[in-house]
């Protein structure tokens, strides 16, 4: 189809010339590897000027029949410029370019096709501005896309190709050999759905009746908050690091979402003998205070791995938990990267989920093979939610170009749920 469409010649204007351009460059980057890549790098003494590509197709597959499939491209151009001593500034350009759109859903239009979270439009991802009155402070001011921790509570979400950040300042604090304390407010959360997922639905929406016209919050492309994040990470040890964060989440656009979250992680990596060991343990607890005054609800995660030469196996644990059908919310985390990659279980279900996975990783440079496969339990009486079987298979050519398939089959008897596969296949650029 897609082949089809861009041998005919229709009288179009600039947009869809570029569009058409773009078409034919995305097919070429996927089956043509070179150095001349279309990617450039500039520097100066002050400035730093990158510009890259990526590149991605992406099918679901449901019982039912309804499918959907879509490939996208994002250009990114990233500036940074050193100003003075302690002055720096930082931006970020993203455009992303949509193919198949009539054949799949993505949070700005519903056509009755499973959602793929991949949105076109042209966006300042980041521009702020940094000030370093010390060597152990830093300020910074504006739009930033950042990570705190393992991003189960804050992150980019940065799989999909309109990664989140978010509007506002913060401050961090360097002390003792390599420890630091990091303060953020948040004034507005750039969403993956972009800015055309406004409030409005349009009337050709498949969902437009059913909504009466109005956008779910969960797809809104801009959250305003008035949020406040403490995140402090101690790394005085050789093998050990711990971490301690106090969210205060007021989402405004979503206020049912709104929590404060406090929590503990440990985290510990070394080894015996010809053994490499890691674990984890996490636990945190949360009140969803625009639901309830009184209950506090139990967040847990714990894991234990073991590795040898190429081989790595771990056990993972993660609790959600929930109380008279309130569960623990994570709004601002990369959440494709937790529980499965078919993305069953972005929102919290309210019988809350326990997620029991085993992880198989095998790594011999280029290649990396990522296997899991997950259980997923209510966390109220137990019943099981689903399965999951997940497998990423990268090519890490060099420090530059990577290709990565990644395949989600998620398996379901519960009435709440059905089967669906999802396939990705990736080129990246890495800028």
């Amino acid at each position: 189809m897609l082949f089809t469409s861009m041998m005919e010649m229709p009288r179009i204007g600039i947009r869809a010339l570029f569009k058409r351009a773009s078409q034919a460059f995305f097919f070429v980057l996927f089956f043509c590897l070179s150095n001349a890549v279309f990617a450039l790098e500039y520097s100066s003494d002050n400035h730093d000027l990158i510009l890259g590509a990526r590149a991605r197709v992406a099918e679901v597959q449901t019982p039912d029949g309804k499918d959907a499939k879509a490939a996208s491209i994002l250009f990114r151009a990233t500036l940074s410029s050193q100003w003075s001593d302690r002055f720096r500034s930082l931006i970020e350009l993203d455009h992303v370019e949509l193919f198949w759109e009539d054949q799949f859903s993505n949070g700005v239009n519903f056509n009755g096709t499973p959602v793929i979270p991949d949105v076109s439009g042209t966006d300042l991802n980041q521009a702020l501005v940094f000030f370093e009155p010390t060597n152990v402070w830093t300020i910074s001011l504006g739009r930033e896309a950042y990570n705190l921790g393992n991003q189960r509570f804050v992150g980019t979400n940065s799989f999909w190709q309109n990664e989140q950040s978010f509007d506002g300042g913060g401050a961090t604090f360097e002390f003792a050999s390599a420890s630091q304390l990091r303060y953020q407010f948040i004034r507005n959360a750039n969403r993956i759905n972009g800015d055309d997922a406004d409030r409005e639905l349009s009337p050709s929406d498949s969902n437009f009746e059913a909504l009466n016209g109005l956008r779910p919050a969960k797809f809104l492309g801009d959250h305003k908050h008035r949020t406040h994040l403490i995140f402090a990470e101690f790394r005085e040890w050789d093998f050990s690091r711990l971490q301690a964060y106090a969210f205060d989440m007021n989402i405004r656009s979503a206020q049912k979402l709104s929590n404060r979250t406090f929590g503990l992680r440990y985290e510990y990596k070394g080894r015996f003998g010809k053994l490499r060991a890691q674990g984890h343990l996490e636990a945190a607890m949360q009140k969803r205070h625009e639901i309830s005054q009184q209950d506090w609800l139990g967040y847990q995660s714990l894991g234990f791995g073991l590795g040898w030469k190429a081989h790595q196996l771990s056990l993972l644990y993660e609790r959600l938990g929930e109380n008279k059908g309130i569960s623990v919310v994570t709004p601002l985390a990369s959440l494709h990267d937790k529980n499965g990659w078919a993305d069953q279980f972005l929102l919290t279900p309210t019988s809350g989920l326990q997620d029991i996975s085993l992880q198989y990783i095998w790594r011999d440079s280029p290649v990396t093979v990522d296997t899991r496969y997950h259980f997923f339990h209510a966390d109220d009486d137990q019943r099981l939610l689903g399965t999951e079987f997940d497998l990423d298979l990268e090519l890490k050519l060099n420090k530059i170009h990577s290709f990565l398939f990644r395949a989600a089959d998620f398996r379901s008897k519960d009435v709440l749920y059905s089967d669906e596969r999802r396939y990705f296949l990736m080129y990246r650029y890495q800028f």
